[in-house]
């Protein structure tokens, strides 16, 4: 009878250092994402998006002073929209992925890319905008052409 609880350890132990094992690399993946999106720059989202929703924030409230902007900007915190990313990030790569990422955001050109993609991105949403548009004038001119009446507010 006493060697029944040490038969239970021996039994248990590897159990115990897998779900350990599992654990530590789960934590290491998420360590690996959030350094991938600080090499990529995506790290600071939460920063830029609040820094492009303040502007026309502060058009429509004309009346809220630069004190309180500051105040709330205080707030926003990177971390916040890091780990929503690192979740999405899991979910999408292995952590071998994610390691390759990392090797490539340190090159030369990873880091070139890193840098260049918030620019990128402004000019492919412009780009995208314009698009849009001439593409939306096509469509209402076509069905102008076949006689529907277009509302004032697409106009």
């Amino acid at each position: 009878m006493r060697f029944k609880p040490l038969l239970i350890l021996v039994v248990l132990m590897p159990l115990a250092f897998s779900v350990a094992s599992a654990q530590s690399s789960a934590a290491t993946k998420h360590d690996d994402i959030v350094r991938l999106l600080r090499l990529t720059g995506a790290a600071q989202g939460a920063n830029q998006a609040y820094d492009l929703m303040v502007p026309s924030l502060k058009t429509s409230m004309p009346q809220v002073p630069d004190q309180v902007w500051q105040e709330i900007r205080v707030e926003v915190r990177d971390n916040d929209m890091a780990e929503m990313a690192s979740a999405i990030w899991s979910k999408h790569f292995t952590q071998q992925e994610i390691r390759d990422l990392i090797s490539f955001y340190e090159t030369p050109t990873g880091q070139k890319v890193a840098r260049e993609m918030p620019v990128i991105q402004q000019e492919m949403l412009a780009a995208g905008q314009k698009w849009g548009n001439r593409m939306l004038d096509r469509v209402l001119a076509r069905l102008r052409e076949k006689g529907y009446q277009i509302p004032p507010n697409l106009q």
